[in-house]
């Protein structure tokens, strides 16, 4: 291995030995409770060899959600593979999210803060435009699918698709801050678990798209 590859390979492992620090901080504090003098004290690093990988704690938090964003992309392309109507199709990319909310947290809280930044806040960090770049994609995923439900009949002409791709990542995104933030509350109170607020979501969203 020459010195390039070498110095290639030494920086590959810090970059992920960063992000996978600010991973575990998020997992037990949140975003909010993240910072970067916690992530250089976990990793070891001084601050100013961390910010040789990334500028400031929103860049970190934009190269998460990239790396989300590309497992999630995976999972719908994996989901995706079958001969099923769009209807279905549409559906089975719900319960992808929902999965994959269920079982990466981090990702949602990092993509959930980033969603919240104003309009005005700095977007142009190189994480952010390759992030956008999947996130067009996966947005592109669904679109294919709700134009094959129309033409295959399983999902009603009537719909407009744009509005329809909007509401569909706010609702999966919105069943899914509301279960997370609120799951003690519907264990205790309404003797509810995840798996049957999905439910009633994906009954929901197949209602209001099927054709009749």
């Amino acid at each position: 291995m020459g010195i390039k590859e070498r110095k290639d390979r030494e920086k590959s492992l810090r970059r992920n030995a960063i992000l996978k620090a600010a991973k575990r901080i998020i997992r037990t504090n949140g975003v909010e409770g993240m910072s970067m003098n916690q992530v250089a004290e976990l990793t070891e690093l001084n601050k100013a060899t961390l910010y040789c990988y990334f500028s400031n704690k929103d860049d970190l938090i934009d190269a998460i959600v990239y790396d989300g964003l590309i497992l999630l992309e995976k999972k719908f392309q994996k989901s995706d593979e079958s001969s099923d109507p769009g209807l279905e199709k549409v559906l089975k990319l719900t319960r992808v999210t929902f999965d994959f909310y269920r079982e990466f947290p981090v990702y949602f809280y990092a993509m959930n803060h980033q969603e919240r930044r104003g309009p005005r806040a700095e977007r142009e960090t190189p994480f952010s435009i390759k992030g956008d770049e999947i996130a067009s994609r996966i947005f592109g995923k669904v679109r294919e699918n709700l134009e094959l439900g129309i033409n295959d009949a399983s999902i009603r002409r009537e719909i407009d698709i744009n509005r329809v791709l909007i509401l569909f990542f706010s609702y999966t995104h919105g069943v899914m801050h509301t279960v997370i933030s609120k799951e003690d509350v519907y264990m205790d109170v309404l003797r509810l678990d995840f798996e049957e607020v999905e439910k009633s979501a994906l009954e929901f969203l197949e209602y209001f798209l099927k054709r009749r």
